[in-house]
């Protein structure tokens, strides 16, 4: 856990973020006065599907991964959040308990508050509830387009599919047109998210890479065009 004398510093950044400028000074105020700041590593689980949901939490860096698991267990949806984005969205005045499970991809830095004392701010300012639905909104929007383009027969092109999410999502284009993803995407991890083995995801990319649309290296990905078509 981050020492709460340098706590002053990160609610300044906070402040600056458009998800809190919203927010009166005594809301703020109210929200973070029991923040709390940590790091986690690499593979270290923030909290697992059918924790009580007690926090909301914002990404100041790194990569977390959710999954959802169906009732059976069989059936997990992945997704991600970067910096800069806040989470859980789902449930929100109404679940007891997280619907997913949350992962740290990377080492992270994150900020964490009651879920009480955020839905309490967010349902007092007009503002920041429009900005909720928003992002709740876009969510749900990226999942019906992830499961709609993974509903194909092809492996091979499930796999295409879920690289471009991954540029699309995580991606940062650059000034010569290619698009970076700074983020560490392991063969294993592309597999999971196109419901395939890690040779076919292997050999996919593998094409691509030899069809000049994408380059691997240290488990970074950076796509030289706007689709693999």
């Amino acid at each position: 856990m981050i020492s709460k004398d340098e706590y002053p510093r990160y609610k300044a950044w906070l402040r600056r973020v458009a998800e809190f400028k919203d927010f009166t000074d005594d809301q703020f105020d109210y929200l973070t006065d029991q923040m709390q700041v940590k790091t986690f590593a690499k593979g270290q689980i923030l909290f697992d599907q059918g924790d009580m949901r007690d926090r909301y939490y914002f990404m100041i860096s790194g990569l977390v991964r959710t999954e959802r698991l169906d009732d059976t267990g069989n059936f997990g949806f992945l997704s991600y959040i970067k910096e800069k984005k806040g989470f859980p969205y789902r449930g929100l005045f109404q679940d007891e308990e997280y619907a997913y499970s949350a992962e740290a991809m990377t080492s992270i830095e994150i900020i964490s508050f009651p879920m009480s004392k955020f839905e309490a701010v967010i349902q007092e300012n007009q503002l920041a509830t429009k900005r909720v639905i928003q992002e709740m909104g876009q969510i749900i929007n990226r999942n019906e387009d992830q499961l709609q383009r993974m509903v194909i027969s092809s492996a091979t092109k499930r796999v295409e599919q879920a690289l471009e999410i991954f540029s699309e999502q995580l991606g940062e284009p650059k000034a010569n047109g290619e698009t970076y993803v700074p983020y560490p995407i392991t063969l294993i991890e592309l597999a999971r998210v196109s419901g395939t083995t890690r040779e076919t995801a292997s050999r996919a990319v593998q094409k691509l890479i030899s069809d000049g649309l994408i380059s691997y290296q240290h488990k970074n990905f950076t796509f030289f065009g706007e689709t693999l078509a």
